[in-house]
This record gives structure tokens, C-alpha cells and sequence, in this order.
């Protein structure tokens, strides 16, 4: 039986990844610096190991075949802005000792989590924007010190495959959502802060603050497709980063009124322009990853958002 280290097994996209790989009869030990917030794991061992660290890294990495590397410190666009250096400093330490202990311990396998923010600012500046191929990362102008950092850590996966015959796939993930992920406190994104806020309203009608003038558009991917994508590359012969996201983009009004429609609320929005709104459009350009994997993601927004939203009302009514 393969054994398969997650990294960051007690995020939001982390535990889901270990209850999928343990549905399929691996053996996954879950690796992070606390438990999964709103659920138990199902992990065959999960250790609480700081991945900054290097001799943390090296016990991670033991022993095992296959290493998905998600571990991160992120947020949404209020985290970002909020602590851009403690992101910066965290996410290199981490990208850089836990691929060097993959390589130490002979993993043989390598998945690293990158993001849409690798992208350059110039081609988002559009709410209409075309999806974004992944051969336009240069010239670089990524999204801010999280997006530098991603950047960074992909040009050094690739330095390492080159120099050391590593196996290494990389993902470029595009605004994860879906239940068990954070929902306030600040690390949320779009989808789970406007269902909290919808959520939060009492009755059937009443108002929200919205970050910008709501016209910001993004494509959102549904957990479930991201884990299925992330499996399928690493048992690819893909050697490249791929998009992993959705191809439909909406605007942030877009959003509010399906959600408004879940939840059978009437929604009024005050908007905030003093807020950090970040690219004025960002979409997935899905041809390649379906040209290599001949698949891509498929749950529609209606349906993962009725999910989430069902699910933060639950937690909201605890």
C-alpha cells in the first residue's frame, strides 16, 4: 500500500484531500500546526509538526511514497493586506524546507499547491478579463507577497526536478471553496464571508457590507473537483503547472444574488470602497489540463454554493 503524506492536513483543503485519498485505501499520515477545525480526521497518523522547521519537515517526509505539499499561511484579501510579511516569511520557509526533506527522504512523488496569484496584475485589469493561461506568468507583476512567494516556490519545484530528476506537479488552484473552510475571523474568502453574512441576517431581508462595488469578477472551484484534480495530475505524466479551477467567472453582485436565491433572503448591499478588492477580474483558462488529463472541473457554482451555504447556516446556528 502507498503511503501518502498531506501537508497542511488540517486546512480546509487538506482534510478534505486525506478523507478522499483514505476512500480510495491509502495509508496518509496528515501533517500541520493544529487539527482540523470543524471536523475529526481520518488520517492513519496526523502529527502536529511546524513545517517552517526543517527537522519538522524531515519527520513529515519519512517513509513515505507520495507528499501532497498544501501546507500554507492564507487567507482571503483581508489576510493578505493585513499581514503581508508574516505570509511571505512563513510560506518560503515552508515551500522550501518541505521540498528540500521530499528530496532528503526520497519521496517519489511531489504535488505543490500554487495559486491564480501567480498571474500578473496586468492581465486583470478587466472584470471581463480573459481566462489565464498558464505560459503568461511572465513578465512577472504577481498579487501581492502571497503571490511572489508562489511564484518563487514554482521556479524552485522546477529547479529541483531539473537538478535532481524529482517527480513534481504543480497546480495553480483558483479560489477554493466549499464546507469546512473558514468562514470568519478575518482568513475568509468571498464565498464563505457573503454566505456568513447573508446567513447572519434575521428574517428575510436586510443588508450586507460588500468589499469594492461588487462588479469584481472570479471563477470559484468546489473543493471536491480541487481534490479530484489535485489526485488526478499527481497520477499524470504532466510536468508543468496546470490551471486547477472553475472556467465560469461572476462578479461579486453575481454572486450575492445566487446566494440571495439559496437562502430565500431579499439582499440589500452597502458598499465599501475603502477595501481591498484585488484583481478587477481573475478566470481559469481550463484548455490545458483538459488537453493532458482530459477532464476538468464540472460542479456547478449553484450547487456548491448551496452546499456552503447550508453548511455555514448550520455552524452559524450552533
Amino acid at each position: 500500500m502507498k503511503k501518502i503524506l498531506v501537508g497542511g492536513a488540517g486546512g480546509f483543503i487538506g482534510s478534505h484531500l486525506v478523507k478522499k485519498l483514505k476512500e480510495q485505501g491509502f495509508w496518509v499520515r496528515g501533517v500541520d500546526i493544529k487539527h482540523p477545525e470543524f471536523d475529526t480526521t481520518c488520517a492513519d497518523e496526523f502529527e502536529i509538526l511546524d513545517l517552517r522547521r526543517q527537522d519538522d519537515c524531515l519527520k513529515a517526509t519519512r517513509d513515505v511514497d507520495t507528499a501532497y505539499c498544501l501546507a500554507a499561511n492564507m487567507g482571503g484579501i483581508g489576510w493578505t493586506h493585513a499581514a503581508p510579511a508574516e505570509i511571505l516569511h512563513d510560506n518560503l520557509l515552508m515551500s522550501t524546507n518541505t521540498l528540500e526533506a521530499c528530496r532528503l527522504s526520497g519521496v517519489e512523488n511531489i504535488f505543490y499547491s500554487s495559486s491564480a496569484c501567480v498571474y500578473p496584475n496586468y492581465l486583470q485589469e478587466t472584470n471581463d478579463s480573459p481566462g489565464l493561461k498558464e505560459d503568461k506568468v511572465f513578465p512577472a507583476d504577481p498579487d501581492m507577497e502571497y503571490g511572489w512567494e508562489k511564484l518563487t516556490a514554482e521556479m524552485m519545484h522546477e529547479t529541483y526536478r531539473k537538478s535532481y530528476g524529482l517527480n513534481i506537479k504543480v497546480a495553480r488552484f483558483h479560489n477554493i471553496y466549499g464546507p469546512l473552510g473558514t468562514y470568519d475571523g478575518g482568513r475568509e474568502k468571498s464565498p464563505a464571508a457573503l454566505c456568513r453574512k447573508i446567513a447572519n441576517i434575521p428574517g428575510n431581508e436586510g443588508e450586507i457590507e460588500v468589499w469594492g462595488d461588487g462588479t469584481q469578477a472570479r471563477s470559484y472551484c468546489y473543493v471536491d473537483d480541487c481534490v479530484e484534480g489535485c489526485i488526478r495530475i499527481v497520477n499524470s505524466d504532466v510536468t508543468i503547472p496546470l490551471n486547477l479551477g472553475s472556467d465560469r467567472m461572476v462578479t461579486i453582485n453575481e454572486l450575492i444574488a445566487m446566494i440571495s436565491d439559496i437562502s430565500g433572503k431579499k439582499i440589500h448591499c452597502k458598499y465599501d470602497l475603502s477595501k481591498p478588492v484585488g484583481p478587477k477580474g481573475r478566470n481559469s483558462d481550463n484548455t490545458l489540463i483538459q488537453q493532458k488529463l482530459g477532464w476538468a472541473p464540472n460542479i456547478t457554482l449553484e450547487q456548491g454554493m448551496a452546499d456552503t451555504y447550508k453548511w455555514i447556516e448550520a455552524q452559524l446556528k450552533k
